[in-house]
């Protein structure tokens, strides 16, 4: 269709003049087709234009991943996979590593400690080796001779759980061999005596001249009465000897010994007579 640029009455194609006011078409025709002529080579050249864009886009597109396929991938991937397989490996030797430390740790923190009161010392030390475990032996004193030699205390308790090769301190009961000293001062040398050898108290016997005690009495004790000792030790004894009561002897004795000799020389007299007669 034309449409008349005078009168704006549509005609057809081929119309030379416009049925309505007679307008010459050529000139408009000529003007129309160089319009679409020139449209037509826009559009080409854009058509052009974008399809060398399209073309180049998909040929950078297309290039970017070969060189990515052939190149970063596969050095990429395997580097991982590597690093990956490492720190794979690594927790597992890591994970080994402690559960054997934390084994080993568990079974040296985990030991029974045995009951050992009542054995000798002997015994206890080699229950105690055969539980790994170390021992230092503490000696007291005891009177019961039943404890001599015999383990009745221990530092940890028996059943309870310490590391391997800790120390067990064991009480081990020694005879004691101090005896109390009595005091004997005042007592007759034999009453004395008896009390030190009751007491297993070893003595030594001294005598001192003097005039004022009874005679045959301890005066003195080189060892104070209370004091503990060793039943090794000897204490010395001071004993009295009055020096009156040996004259009043000595004269009691002289003259007994001249009765004597008067009864002697008077019966001797009567035998003579006897003779004679």
């Amino acid at each position: 269709m034309i449409i008349c640029p005078n009168c704006k009455t549509e005609n057809e194609d081929d119309a030379k003049f416009c049925k309505n006011c007679g307008y010459y078409f050529l000139e408009e025709n000529n003007k129309q087709d160089n319009n679409k002529k020139e449209n037509k080579k826009k559009d080409k050249a854009k058509h052009k234009t974008k399809t060398k864009n399209k073309t180049k886009v998909k040929k950078e597109k297309a290039k970017a991943p070969k060189n990515k396929q052939y190149n970063d991938k596969p050095k990429s991937s395997i580097f991982t996979k590597i690093l990956l397989l490492f720190f794979i490996l690594l927790s597992i030797g890591l994970l080994i590593i402690a559960s054997i430390l934390g084994y080993n740790y568990y079974e040296e923190n985990n030991i029974e400690v045995p009951n050992v009161i009542g054995y000798s010392y002997e015994e206890a030390t080699a229950i105690l080796d055969t539980a790994n475990l170390s021992y230092e032996m503490k000696e007291v004193e005891t009177t019961n001779q039943d404890e001599v030699g015999i383990v009745i205390k221990q530092s940890k308790k028996g059943g309870s759980k310490t590391h391997e090769n800790a120390v067990i301190t064991l009480t081990v009961g020694v005879l004691d061999n101090h005896v109390t000293v009595p005091n004997v001062v005042g007592l007759t040398l034999e009453e004395a005596t008896s009390t030190l050898n009751k007491n297993n108290i070893s003595y030594r016997i001294e005598y001192e001249e003097t005039t004022d005690e009874e005679n045959n009495t301890v005066i003195k004790q080189s060892i104070r009465a209370g004091k503990k000792i060793e039943n090794t030790e000897i204490i010395t004894i001071t004993v009295a000897r009055n020096t009156n009561n040996n004259s009043d002897n000595n004269n009691e004795t002289n003259n007994e010994e001249t009765d004597n000799n008067e009864t002697d020389e008077s019966s001797n007299q009567d035998q003579e007579k006897n003779l004679q007669n």
